[in-house]
């Protein structure tokens, strides 16, 4: 995630699906600095804030799988995925319920709205499969107001961590969140977070417990890197290192498997040379990862290792890169895949993806 804070930082913008929607980031927000332990009610605070200034799109950058993120909903509470979404959806929309019912003036008219409220929660499940707790005619009979209607709401609630989900503090902190999140009718919600496309249930989970209008993830892995070039100030040295990290680029050979290289310009180094030389290459590879390089013509001279980072990285020219290290980021079609699990078709079988490539924007997924 410190490399995501500085390829976002660096960069500020993200390739979406459409070319249309590629966003443009205004700010960046490290809610992991001094390595705190994010949960998603962290997460819904700061779009809050943000929604609350005007904003409607956003991105999330964090650890996921395809049912969901990596991370607990709030202290003490389970995971923010598919497993457990849902029910706090189905809880947010009760507050909701108990809210506008406590809003109600007429004490006789209230009263019958708690009591059909409770019959219709007796004894049922919400999703996940934890149940309610049963009211029966005497005890709704003994009712005589909205506090005692609310206590039994409350006893009755499924629990978290053996207490009501209706009164634990972290649960109750993130059902208000959730409900004034989706209040603001989010336009676009997109997530950085490995494999999460790969699964509509998980994406669907998402979004509705966003109340986000669309929410857009990656189908495979996310990756994140920081780059120190090496400079060659005489060509000999630098054919060299291309022989031993990338003689393919040399002598037109296929790329190895799980390996990628990126450069930036080239050109005939001799009068004579059968092949272009290219004056910088970055290979990207499983699992040692990043080997950077560059001719200089003097020492400390970038000016070969821009051109591969705006042709190949920041490809809005944003980060207004001249000189020393870099970060990059994308996508990873093949990274953690199996014979029973291969990497998608669409990939064209690249094992990483940059922003560049056509090949990103296939990777992600909308829902809906």
């Amino acid at each position: 995630m410190t490399w995501a804070i500085g390829y976002y930082k660096a960069y500020r913008f993200e390739i979406s699906q459409n070319a249309t929607d590629d966003m443009i980031l205004d700010d960046v927000v490290d809610l992991a600095s001094g390595n705190a332990n994010v949960t998603f009610t962290d997460v819904l605070e700061e779009i809050l804030s943000a929604a609350s200034a005007g904003y409607s799109e956003f991105l999330i950058v964090a650890h996921g799988s395809p049912k969901g993120l990596i991370m607990p909903l709030g202290p003490g509470l389970h995971s923010a995925d598919k497993d457990n979404l849902p029910a706090m959806t189905e809880m947010a929309g009760i507050v909701t319920e108990k809210d506008r019912l406590n809003a109600i003036t007429n004490s006789k008219q209230q009263v019958a709205e708690w009591i059909k409220l409770l019959q219709r929660v007796s004894g049922t499940r919400i999703a996940g499969g934890a149940t309610w707790g049963h009211i029966y005619s005497p005890q709704l009979d003994a009712i005589a107001s909205a506090p005692d209607a609310q206590k039994w709401l409350e006893t009755m609630a499924p629990t978290v961590n053996q207490q009501s989900i209706l009164t634990n503090p972290s649960s109750v902190k993130l059902l208000d969140l959730r409900n004034k999140v989706a209040a603001k009718k989010l336009n676009r919600v997109e997530v950085r977070a490995c494999n999460l496309g790969g699964d509509s249930g998980g994406m669907s989970a998402l979004r509705e417990f966003l109340g986000a209008t669309r929410v857009l993830a990656p189908m495979v892995k996310t990756f994140y890197g920081h780059i120190s070039p090496t400079l060659f100030t005489r060509d000999a040295d630098y054919k060299r290192w291309l022989a031993r990290n990338a003689p393919w680029l040399l002598d037109g050979r296929l790329i190895p498997a799980d390996t990628r290289t990126y450069i930036g310009d080239d050109l005939f180094l001799s009068m004579n040379a059968a092949r272009t030389t290219p004056l910088a290459v970055l290979k990207l590879v499983q699992p040692g990862f990043q080997t950077c390089a560059g001719a200089a013509g003097k020492a400390g001279n970038y000016a070969m290792i821009k051109p591969l980072v705006e042709n190949n990285i920041d490809v809005k020219q944003t980060s207004g890169y001249h000189s020393g290290s870099f970060f990059v980021g994308g996508l990873d079609p093949v990274a953690g895949r199996t014979a029973t699990n291969p990497p998608p078709a669409s990939a064209n079988g690249k094992a990483f993806l940059l922003a560049s490539e056509p090949e990103y924007r296939v990777m992600i997924v909308s829902n809906p």
